[in-house]
């Protein structure tokens, strides 16, 4: 397998090999591999807690060491540089450092490593980390007509000249945003969203081949934004 495979998501099965593919999503914990070199593009089961650990969409996951040859838990991390210990606000460019709150009722609110409680709402250029997860308060395309032109983010991959996101809450797995030369871009599962990441990596092809083929599908546009970004100049 040639290097420019390296950018897909793998299993590593219990035996230690490292099989990579398009990982997909089966119910609870079942995920599915992709073969690239299977030309009838089938799908091979593996069970995650059967497993050493896979990649998905950006997310290592683990197991602990097995108990008599059983895996006791799942372990996920993001594999990028993303800080995994403390939380943090950005407002006026000020990082207030603490750990952040989302109740079901009310503000979401940070407690600051001086014991300061923070209450914060929507704001453009709010941004907060809890957790694996960074949002940033966007303006973004609409969804639907009674959508908003701003809301919370989920920020799934930061490149050197562009960015994916999700929602925060609603219309996950189902539409995401890429924000390219300052522009955001709406990529909706129901639309050709397949002619939009024409038109966004036209100088970069080779990606866009995957999903031609059908090896790629909508859920995993975060390879083709990280493909995109680490083979750009």
């Amino acid at each position: 397998m040639g290097r420019e495979h390296f950018f897909l998501d793998y299993v590593v099965t219990q035996n230690g090999d490292t099989i990579y593919g398009a990982v997909k999503e089966e119910l609870l914990k079942t995920y599915l591999l992709k073969f690239d070199n299977d030309k009838d593009q089938s799908f091979t089961r593996y069970e995650a807690d059967k497993l050493k650990g896979y990649r998905y969409n950006g997310y290592v996951t683990t197991n602990k060491e097995p108990k008599d040859g059983i895996y006791t838990g799942l372990n996920a991390k993001k594999d990028t540089s993303i800080d995994n210990h403390d939380d943090y606000l950005i407002k006026n460019n000020d990082t207030i450092y603490g750990d952040v709150y989302k109740p079901l009722l009310g503000s979401r609110y940070i407690i600051s490593k001086q014991g300061k409680k923070i209450k914060f709402k929507g704001e453009v250029g709010l941004v907060y980390k809890t957790g694996q997860y960074i949002y940033e308060y966007r303006d973004k395309p609409k969804v639907e007509t009674l959508d908003s032109k701003e809301d919370w983010l989920l920020l799934l991959y930061k490149g050197k000249d562009l960015k994916l996101y999700g929602y925060a809450t609603g219309h996950q797995g189902t539409c995401y945003f890429i924000e390219k030369d300052n522009e955001m871009y709406l990529l909706r599962m129901d639309e050709d969203w397949f002619e939009l990441l024409n038109r966004l990596f036209v100088d970069k092809p080779s990606v866009l081949n995957y999903f031609k083929s059908g090896f790629l599908g909508f859920e995993n546009i975060y390879l083709a934004v990280r493909y995109y970004d680490e083979h750009s100049n």
